[in-house]
C-alpha cells in the first residue's frame, strides 16, 4: 500500500542568499538513475585511458532565453550547477532567493511568483472584500436538511453522503493531492473556479506552492460563493514565463479537458483508459491515487501512454517510486517522450524495463530509451550505464539495437560517444516544431 509522504517544506519559501543549497529533493535523475540511458549508477567496467567530462558550472543562457532570465520581478543568476544531468538554478525576487533544479521547474516557479502577486493585488480590491463578505454568508444544504458551513464541517458528513453529492463519491476514495481542495469545495463549485483561476495566470491549479494555493483558494471562494468576477484581462500577469497549459505538450482536446474536468472526472476518464490498456484495478489505483502525481499529471501520462496502445504496467510500476513532484514530472515527461517516437519514428510494440530503466521495444526490433533531463554530460557513471545498455544487445534476440531520445540536450562529447557505439540520439524531442 503507497503511503503518504510526509510535510513537505513550502516550493516557495524564501531561503537566505548565503545560505543557498541545492533543493533538498532527490532529483529524478538520482532517485531513478536506472531508468535513463545516461543516469547516474553503479556499474561494472568503466572505459580506460579516457578522460570524461565532470559535473559543474555552466551559463544559464544555454538553456534559458533571455527573457525568462530577468523580468520585473524576478532574475535568473548568470550560472547552473550541473550534477551530469540536471541543472539547478538560482532564482531572485525582491529579497528572496531559490534554488531551482530542472528548466521545467523554473519555468513553473517564476509563474507562480507573477501569479502570487497578482493574486495579492486582486484581494486588496473593493470588489473582492465584497465578494468574501458574500461567499461568507454562504450555506450548503445536504438532500437531508443539514445546514453546514462550506469551510469547517466536511468531516461531519457522513460516507453515505456521497450518493447525493455527485462529485464526491469518487473523491472519497483517497489518495488526494494537496492541490485538490476538498470534497465540500468540489461541490460547491470553488474547485471549478480554481481551476480556470490558475488557467487565467498561467499556473497549475495543483501546485505544491502553499502560497499560491492560499491565494488560489480564497480568490476562488469569492469567485463561486461572492460573485466576484475576474475578466482575463483583470487576471493577466505579463510574466515572461508562458501559459501554464503551452509547456504542457498537450493537444487542444487534452487541453479542454485538463480545463474543464474536476480531478474526480478526470481519474474516471483515467481508470477506464488504463483499463482499456489491460492494467489491473489494482495497478490503476496505484498510480491514481498515488500522493505525488497531480489530477493533471497523471491525466498527461495516462493519455500518452493510452496514445502508445501497448500495457502499460512495467512503467505504472516503476512510476509508483516516484517520491517527490519533481519525480512524477519525470515519468509524465519519458511518457510522453515514449508516445512522440510511436507517433513520429516507429509503432512501440512493448514497454518494458530492462537494467531497471524504462524502455521499450519497437516493431524493428530498436530499444528507446527516454530521457527527461536539462543537459547529460558523458560522465564515468554515464558510460557505464550506456555500456550496461550496449550488452543488451548481445544477449536479447529480439533487441536489434538502440536509442536514446531526450527532451533536453546532451553535450557534444555525450553524443559522439553515442554515435561510436552506433546508437541513435535526438535530442529536444518534445520541443514545438
Amino acid at each position: 500500500m503507497l503511503k503518504l509522504p510526509g510535510e513537505r517544506a513550502n516550493l516557495m519559501s524564501p531561503i537566505p542568499s548565503s545560505k543557498l543549497m541545492k533543493s533538498k529533493f532527490i532529483p529524478i535523475a538520482l532517485t531513478f538513475a536506472a531508468a535513463t540511458a545516461l543516469a547516474q549508477a553503479q556499474f561494472a567496467t568503466p572505459p580506460a585511458a579516457k578522460s570524461f567530462e565532470v559535473p559543474g558550472r555552466v551559463p544559464t543562457k544555454m538553456f534559458i532565453p533571455s527573457d525568462l532570465i530577468s523580468g520585473p520581478l524576478h532574475s535568473v543568476g548568470d550560472f547552473a550547477e550541473n550534477d551530469g544531468m540536471n541543472n539547478t538554478y538560482f532564482l531572485y525576487s525582491g529579497n528572496d532567493a531559490w534554488a531551482v533544479t530542472t528548466g521545467i521547474e523554473l519555468r513553473t516557479r517564476i509563474r507562480e511568483i507573477y501569479a502570487i502577486a497578482k493574486l495579492r493585488e486582486m484581494s486588496k480590491t473593493d470588489e473582492f472584500a465584497q465578494a468574501m463578505a458574500n461567499a461568507g454568508k454562504q450555506k450548503i444544504e445536504s438532500a437531508v436538511g443539514i445546514v453546514t458551513n462550506p469551510l469547517g464541517t466536511i468531516q461531519n458528513i457522513p460516507l453515505g453522503a456521497s450518493r447525493f453529492f455527485g462529485r464526491i463519491g469518487e473523491s472519497l476514495k483517497g489518495g488526494r493531492t494537496q492541490g485538490e481542495g476538498n470534497a465540500l469545495q468540489s461541490a460547491v463549485g470553488v474547485s471549478k473556479a480554481k481551476v480556470a483561476l490558475a488557467v487565467k495566470l498561467g499556473v497549475s491549479p495543483y501546485s505544491y506552492n502553499q502560497e499560491l494555493q492560499t491565494q488560489l483558494t480564497e480568490n476562488a471562494r469569492a469567485i463561486a460563493l461572492g460573485g466576484l468576477v475576474v475578466s482575463a484581462a483583470t487576471a493577466a500577469v505579463g510574466g515572461p514565463a508562458g501559459d501554464v497549459l503551452t509547456g504542457l505538450n498537450v493537444n487542444q482536446t487534452l487541453q479542454q479537458t485538463l480545463v474543464n474536468s474536476t480531478p474526480d472526472d478526470l481519474r474516471i476518464v483515467n481508470r477506464k483508459k488504463l483499463f482499456a490498456l489491460n492494467v489491473t484495478r489494482e495497478n490503476a489505483d496505484a498510480i491514481l491515487m498515488h500522493p505525488w502525481y497531480s489530477p493533471w499529471t497523471e491525466t498527461i501520462m495516462v493519455d500518452a501512454l493510452s496514445t502508445i496502445g501497448v500495457d502499460p504496467t512495467a512503467f505504472l510500476a516503476h512510476a509508483c517510486n516516484a517520491l517527490t513532484e519533481e519525480d512524477a514530472i519525470f515519468f509524465e515527461r519519458i511518457a510522453q517522450i515514449l508516445a512522440r517516437y510511436d507517433t513520429a519514428k516507429a509503432q512501440l510494440r512493448s514497454i518494458r524495463v530492462e537494467s531497471h530503466a524504462v524502455c521499450a521495444l519497437d516493431a524493428n526490433g530498436i530499444l528507446v530509451f527516454p530521457l527527461s533531463c536539462d543537459y547529460a554530460i558523458w560522465s564515468e557513471h554515464a558510460a557505464g550505464r550506456v555500456a550496461e545498455f550496449a550488452a543488451l544487445t548481445q544477449g536479447q534476440e529480439d533487441i536489434k539495437g538502440l536509442a536514446v531520445w531526450v527532451d533536453g540536450k546532451v553535450s557534444d562529447r555525450a553524443a559522439q560517444e553515442l554515435k561510436s557505439r552506433n546508437i541513435d540520439l535526438v535530442t529536444g524531442v518534445l520541443d514545438r516544431k
